[in-house]
């Protein structure tokens, strides 16, 4: 008899990017029956991608409600929801980064330019952790899973909630590590670094997971998908035909870079090798593919990215900012367009996430045949 495809959703990250990835999956569950169940039956997230999942994971037994409750979130979020934008606070920073550069107070040094206490209380207030657990007894999910990186191994660790007979994995750079996800899991994977703070879990500290995830698939393949539907929230502009300019790049444009580079390049080279593995697989005889001593199999595979770069919608959202935040970006150019990128990841703001959901409406609809069949059972 066959058995029915093991379906999985990756959601990386990019700060407030991610709410695309709330349109996206708005989008998909505006097809399904009003009611129905979540056709993920294992979820995986990185960076405030994790945040996302963690949602879509607890509303397993109605996908509609899920969705609705996830993007009446993001259409009300505002800075100071994620980080203190107070000038207290911002100038408490500053000082803290400019003491550091004192030898006596180096002790004193700051870890991060933005304090997200808010964020750790706004997931206790609406995060709907218990949930996770009663969505895997009833059968309705398999696994959740949030990767983070460890700031004294380097290993990329994902942390997994999952059903008791789901095997979890080592490999030289990344692991598998049972737990019960809750708000520390979800500030490591979301803490970008410079940007936030690293989160403390069991006394080690942890960092953005998509520093050292060279695989942003993977935590999903272990986990056994058959299927993987992956929801991009870091495309950024690419303009080779672009005027050059005699001007040193200011440090949010260099940071937007960094960033980009973060959040994108792993998962383009992943995607790139599952296809190629795919072919590989389908040139193999069934019977010779039964007995390969290393698991093979050909992964189902569709992909939701942004069709326009975000940082030019960023640049029409920038008034929504508390002026403390539009000064300070303003100060390392990232209000101007070659800083919009870096602004594009901070932009927690409703009109600006607002455009981003209906973005990831308006793609996940141009793709619905393709997605359709990755769901079909």
């Amino acid at each position: 008899m066959a058995t029915r495809p093991k379906l999985a959703i990756v959601l990386s990250g990019g700060g407030a990017r991610a709410a695309y990835q709330a349109g996206v999956l708005k989008a998909i569950s505006e097809w399904s029956p009003a009611g129905a169940p979540s056709p993920f039956a294992i979820v995986t997230g990185t960076s405030s991608g994790a945040i996302n999942a963690t949602a879509i994971a607890a509303g397993a037994p109605d996908f509609q409600g899920a969705t609705t409750r996830l993007a009446e979130l993001w259409r009300t979020l505002h800075a100071d929801d994620i980080y203190r934008t107070d000038a207290w606070s911002l100038g408490r920073s500053g000082a803290r980064w400019l003491a550091s550069f004192v030898p006596v107070w180096r002790h004193r040094r700051p870890a991060s330019l933005l304090d997200n206490a808010p964020l750790a209380n706004l997931l206790e207030r609406v995060a709907p952790f218990g949930a996770v657990q009663a969505a895997l007894d009833a059968g309705l999910l398999e696994a959740l899973a949030v990767t983070a990186m460890s700031y004294r191994s380097g290993m990329s660790v994902t942390f997994c909630q999952a059903r008791s007979d789901v095997e979890l994995w080592v490999r030289s750079q990344r692991i598998g590590v049972r737990t019960t996800i809750a708000v520390p899991h979800l500030l490591a994977s979301s803490a970008i670094p410079f940007v936030f703070p690293p989160a403390s879990i069991g006394g080690e500290y942890f960092g953005d997971g998509t520093v050292r995830q060279v695989a942003p698939t993977s935590p999903a393949l272990h986990l056994g998908a058959d299927r993987i539907l992956v929801v991009g929230a870091g495309r950024s502009s690419v303009r080779p035909d672009a005027p050059p300019t005699r001007s040193q790049p200011s440090m949010a444009q260099i940071g937007g870079h960094v960033l980009a580079s973060i959040f994108t390049d792993a998962l383009g080279t992943d995607l790139e090798r599952i296809r190629l593995v795919n072919t590989a697989v389908r040139q193999i005889p069934l019977d010779a593919l039964s007995h390969s001593p290393v698991p093979l199999r050909d992964v189902g595979l569709a992909t939701v990215t942004p069709s326009v770069p975000l940082e030019d919608i960023a640049l029409d959202f920038v008034h929504e900012l508390p002026r403390t935040i539009r000064t300070l970006l303003a100060g390392v150019g990232g209000t101007h367009p070659g800083g919009a990128g870096f602004l594009s990841y901070l932009l927690f703001a409703p009109g600006y996430c607002g455009a981003l959901m209906d973005l990831g409406r308006a793609d996940a609809r141009l793709k619905r045949d393709e997605i359709e069949s990755l769901l079909a059972p």
